[in-house]
């Protein structure tokens, strides 16, 4: 049980939305300007951390002697259950294998302010040459205290990019696109990749077929029992997003192994995920494909209001008085005056 395990987590298959998002995160990461911020989003377990490393190794497969062409760093690591930027900033002076930051006493890092280590930070990017800084699990970011300080935690990426000429990564979550959205500056630099589920068309089905016979083939399976037999099902339980087989896969292994059993069904299937499950996974999909619609007939369904101008109609309204003359419309007494 335990090769059949390693076989399964270990398995890659080479699917067309995978090879889609390495040459789209390839091209971009050639073709936009230094500092800009690209954004690979997409559905849990789809593949997007596999991806972008796929795609940095090949367009910086190459490293000259003291650099580091692109670097890694894990969002998902917080303080406290909140994101760190400073941790985030502790962890790339790691891996930009800063002389002060690779040994193990941690007493100058926690005696270090953010302000300190983020200007360590930028003259490292530049001395190791680094032209590629890759977020992974960018959807922690948001996981701040209010809603400015998730703009502020982008921000600040956008802006190590700006101050150091290195492209800002983001992978994560369709989540991302909360606050990613929220900020023209931010938008103006972004560029966004789709990493897609497989969805209801028969080319996508197809693509999802030999991904099922290709598990098929390492499952101990009963007789009349398979994946390709059960599509619907599983399609339904992962929404096509194929990170998601792999994981059910395992779980209906730990199913059958706890009941003893030796050949694997549609009910150890069943019991091992649930509908809440799925429909918290489908509410984050719904919303992200919702929203990355692309603009269509140039501006069209954009609407963009002129400001109104409220000093002119001021103007007109305001009625010229001498100097120190009351205005009757607003003291009773001198009305009652003016109708004596």
């Amino acid at each position: 049980m335990g090769s059949l395990k390693d076989a399964i987590e270990n398995a890659r298959f080479q699917h067309p939305n995978y090879m889609q998002a390495v040459n789209a995160a390839i091209s971009r990461i050639s073709f936009m300007p230094r500092g800009s911020v690209i954004a690979m989003v997409g559905p849990t377990r789809v593949g997007k951390s596999a991806a972008i490393r796929d795609a940095a190794s090949q367009t910086y497969p190459v490293r000259s002697e003291g650099t580091v062409p692109y670097t890694v760093a894990d969002c998902s690591r917080t303080d406290s259950g909140f994101a760190s930027t400073r941790y985030i900033t502790l962890d790339l002076l790691v891996k930009l294998e800063h002389p002060f930051y690779t040994d193990d006493d941690h007493r100058l890092r926690l005696s270090q302010t953010e302000t300190d280590a983020r200007l360590r930070l930028r003259k490292a990017i530049e001395h190791r040459e680094t032209r590629l800084i890759i977020f992974d699990e960018a959807h922690h970011l948001l996981r701040v205290k209010n809603r400015a300080g998730k703009e502020a935690a982008l921000e600040s990426l956008k802006c190590l990019g700006n101050e150091t000429g290195a492209l800002i990564f983001l992978v994560g979550g369709y989540e991302l696109l909360r606050a990613c959205f929220c900020s023209a500056h931010l938008n103006g630099r972004l560029s966004l990749i789709e990493f897609s589920r497989y969805k209801r068309d028969p080319q996508s089905i197809r693509d999802f077929d030999c991904i099922l016979a290709s598990y098929d083939r390492m499952l101990p399976w009963a007789k009349g029992h398979s994946l390709l037999s059960m599509r619907e099902f599983i399609y339904s339980g992962t929404l096509g997003s194929c990170g998601l087989i792999g994981n059910w896969v395992l779980l209906a292994l730990a199913q059958m192994s706890s009941l003893d059993h030796h050949k694997l069904c549609r009910d150890h299937f069943r019991n091992a995920r649930y509908k809440q499950q799925v429909q918290e996974i489908a509410s984050e999909i719904e919303f992200g494909e919702s929203v990355l619609s692309p603009i269509e007939n140039g501006s069209a369904g954009l609407r963009i209001s002129a400001p109104e101008d409220t000093t002119s109609s001021a103007r007109t309204t305001k009625q010229k008085r001498m100097p120190g003359r009351r205005n009757p419309h607003r003291d009773p007494t001198c009305r009652g005056r003016r109708s004596s």
